[in-house]
């Protein structure tokens, strides 16, 4: 056996032992050490790539013999520059409990004002104030007023999806004290309650924190283990229903052998872990906290976990490698049976194993970018081939390539992520891969010392577009792929067991290098790790062992990933390669489903469809390709009969031997883009029923308009639950009707005849009780 396919060997063989070792669940939270201040409520925060921190800091403390409370009236809220040490400036002074958020280069600081000679801890009023430079601050406006009788305390502030939420702990003697309010804005100024938004009124709860990532609002908070405190971790999508992560999963708790603390007698151990804030920065999320018994003051403390806050919050509410990245289960949302009238209800009524029936937070997260764009490049662009021939790697030689092109141009027509072809079925890698030579190492293109890789997930990180990348499992420059017969009937090529350990280093490598990847894309085509390929001697199917391991392998490394193909996908081919999906459109494949959805039999679920399409008669650049490009109308209607349908649309980008992507290309996907944007950015009127379930919504338009076209969404982080909706205009003293279809889902675009009228009505049926829209739009458009 060769040294590589034994380490090879060896290093699978660790990821399975670390795989099984995964289900005890650790907390990732690596304590930095103590800082030797009496601090409290600290916030770190990242302005102009420097690293700050926010602190509330009690006169009392700096005067020898004081007592909490004394010369509160000179307590300040403060900033300090954490690479210099030095208090940078001092926005508010005779406030407390102050917060901050960074916003379109923009610094706001939150706080709770004492007022002039009232007692303190007696906030009733919470204050904003804003600086572009943190030196120059506006004049502090009141935002919120404390009910008679209600007091505030400490407060939290985040970017939520579409407004600002904040949350406030109030005294209001109808709850426990401390409760959580949350009060959303548009403007930073003007904030309206949220009906139901309240948390912790059933227990104590304290010190808290908010953000929002990846469609989850996530609130730390104090818990009390009477004796003592720790903070815990709560998540909620629309701040009204809250999950807790498990009791036994403290998001930071008290270390009892920490003695001599800051302001208190040097025997006392610490029995608090409090006030926890936490940014990102450098690649490491930052947390401060305090500990000490919090009689007198704190005992401020750093802590880091290396990666970003989405990934470290995700990880307190998973349970295993497998469910890592999943949405919190709630009644219904894991089901062994659906509907009685399903037509293959024995099916359903014995399932092997109950299978999801909502999104997880990774697939959601992909469903709500909706357009990606797709990459094809290797040494297919710069030879006449059919994608399986392999030409020498020095062939390979873009001398202008720039992947910062590639990114602009899929942010032109809308995309949300980028797919690249880091693989395809010849072999070639284009980036340096140590399992074979070849790849760029080899190539004419910077003399070998280049990484295609590396440079378009640096082009994407700077322009916000997330990373996905394509890994053929066929493989013909090392010879192992499999027959291109039809489902069911393929057969390997070549030394499958060789080649695996193989192909798991060239996976690892790409996940271990290059950060944090959302998208992880498995071609069903000529992949030999399928679950429907035969052994060609014994033609035994090989199973999904293989398939499996490499699933399991994203989920360890990349946690947050989601995968396409493969035999435990989280996205599935719609079938077309036109831009194309079926309508009406599940997102659940049921049980025995599963070959006419293009998964395997094994796999049941939550399971999204995507299509995608080229943009001119090759998947990879072809010189006299610019004459079969499609046009803006093929694109549109390709767009309406994906995402219009509820399905996800990857859109081929096709660099050509220079590197880039060819100008009458770029046009082309520029100029869709803004027929896109002409289309939906006006609507002649829109609603919702989000938080508010019915089977029926009118929309009132400001007067009698001319409309044609309509635009639904569906609440998706609850599953999918319409089957049928009608609507209809007013005229004539009664409800006509102009639009029928069956399932919406992610989002369902419809064209009607044109009518004119003042009132709208949707009438909704299916598997309710949820009939929730996040969006019900009409448009007057042309298509």
């Amino acid at each position: 056996m060769s040294s590589f396919r034994s380490i090879a060997y060896i290093v699978f063989f660790l990821f399975c032992h670390q795989l099984m070792a995964q289900t005890n669940w650790q907390n990732p939270i690596q304590k930095q050490g103590r800082l030797g201040s009496p601090m409290v409520e600290t916030s770190p925060f990242v302005f102009k790539d420097k690293l700050y921190l926010l602190e509330n800091n009690q006169r009392f403390w700096d005067i020898p013999g004081a007592k909490p409370g004394d010369h509160f009236q000179e307590d300040e809220v403060r900033i300090r520059d954490l690479a210099t040490n030095q208090i940078v400036s001092v926005p508010l002074k005779n406030h407390a409990f102050g917060t901050v958020l960074t916003w379109k280069d923009r610094v706001y600081v939150f706080a709770g004002y004492y007022g002039e000679n009232k007692p303190w801890r007696k906030i009733t009023e919470i204050v904003v104030t804003s600086s572009a430079d943190l030196k120059a601050w506006t004049k502090p406006e009141t935002i919120l007023q404390a009910n008679p009788d209600e007091h505030f305390f400490n407060t939290a502030v985040c970017r939520g999806k579409d407004d600002f939420i904040l949350l406030y702990e109030t005294s209001d003697p109808q709850w426990t004290p401390f409760t959580f309010r949350y009060v959303r804005s548009t403007d930073l100024k003007n904030w309206q309650e949220i009906p139901e938004a309240i948390y912790g009124t059933d227990k104590y709860v304290g010190g808290p924190a908010l953000y929002y990532e990846n469609g989850w609002y996530y609130t730390l908070y104090l818990k009390s283990l009477n004796p003592g405190y720790e903070t815990h971790i709560t998540r909620s999508r629309d701040l009204i229903d809250w999950e807790d992560a498990p009791d036994d999963r403290p998001f930071v708790t008290f270390d009892p052998n920490h003695k001599n603390i800051p302001l208190i007698d040097p025997l006392i151990s610490e029995s608090n872990a409090s006030d926890v804030e936490l940014c990102y920065f450098q690649g490491k999320t930052i947390i401060y906290f305090t500990g000490s018994d919090q009689t007198t003051g704190g005992d401020l403390q750093r802590a880091t976990f290396d990666g970003r806050p989405e990934e470290l919050f995700a990880h307190f509410f998973a349970d295993n490698i497998e469910q890592s990245t999943v949405a919190p289960a709630h009644q219904g949302d894991w089901l062994p049976v659906l509907e009685a009238a399903d037509s293959n209800q024995e099916i359903y009524n014995n399932p092997s194993k109950p299978f999801r029936t909502r999104p997880t937070e990774a697939q959601l997260a992909y469903q709500e970018r909706q357009l990606g764009a797709f990459i094809h490049f290797g040494p297919a662009t710069f030879v006449d081939s059919d994608m399986m021939s392999v030409p020498a790697a020095e062939l390979f030689n873009p001398k202008r390539l720039d992947a910062e092109q590639w990114a602009k141009t899929a942010k032109s027509f809308g995309a949300k992520h980028i797919v690249l072809t880091a693989k395809h079925h010849n072999g070639f890698c284009l980036w340096p891969t140590e399992t074979t030579d070849y790849s760029v190492k080899n190539a004419s293109w910077k003399k070998g010392k280049g990484d295609i890789v590396r440079e378009f997930v640096d082009a994407c990180r700077k322009y916000d577009l997330e990373i996905g990348l394509y890994l053929s499992g066929g493989d013909k420059h090392f010879g192992c792929t499999s027959t291109p017969d039809p489902q069911g009937k393929r057969k390997i090529v070549g030394d499958i067991h060789k080649y695996f350990p193989v192909f798991l280093e060239q996976l690892r490598e790409l996940l271990t290098n290059y950060g944090a990847i959302s998208y992880l894309w498995f071609d069903g085509a000529y992949d030999p790790f399928g679950w429907d390929v035969m052994d060609p001697k014994t033609r035994q199917p090989l199973g999904t062992a293989y398939g499996d391991a490499i699933a399991n392998m994203v989920r360890l490394l990349q946690p947050r990933a989601i995968i396409m193909g493969g035999t435990k996908p989280d996205v599935r081919w719609s079938g077309s390669e036109q831009g194309w999906a079926e309508y009406p459109l599940e997102n659940v494949v049921k049980p025995g489903e599963g070959l006419a959805k293009w998964v395997g039999p094994q796999n049941a679920g939550w399971i999204p469809a995507e299509a995608n399409l080229h943009t001119r008669s090759t998947w990879f650049w072809k010189p006299d390709s610019e004459k079969t490009l499609k046009d803006v109308s093929y694109l549109k209607q390709a767009y309406l009969e994906t995402i219009g349908r509820g399905a996800n649309l990857l859109v081929n980008m096709t660099p050509d031997t220079s590197g880039l992507i060819p100008t009458e290309e770029v046009t082309l996907l520029d100029n869709f883009g803004k027929s896109i944007e002409k289309t939906f950015t006006n609507p002649v009127g829109i609603t919702s029923s989000k938080n508010h379930p019915s089977s029926e919504i009118t929309l009132t338009l400001p007067q009698s308009q001319l409309v044609n076209l309509m635009l639904l969404e569906e609440v998706l982080g609850k599953g999918q639950h319409i089957r049928q909706y009608i609507l209809e205009a007013w005229q004539d003293g009664q409800w006509q009707p102009v639009a029928t279809g069956e399932t919406i889902g992610r989002k369902r675009i419809q064209y009607f005849d044109p009518i004119e009228t003042k009132h709208l009505r949707l009438r909704l049926s299916g598997s309710g009780p949820r009939f929730e829209l996040d969006n019900f739009a009409v448009f007057r458009s042309e298509f």
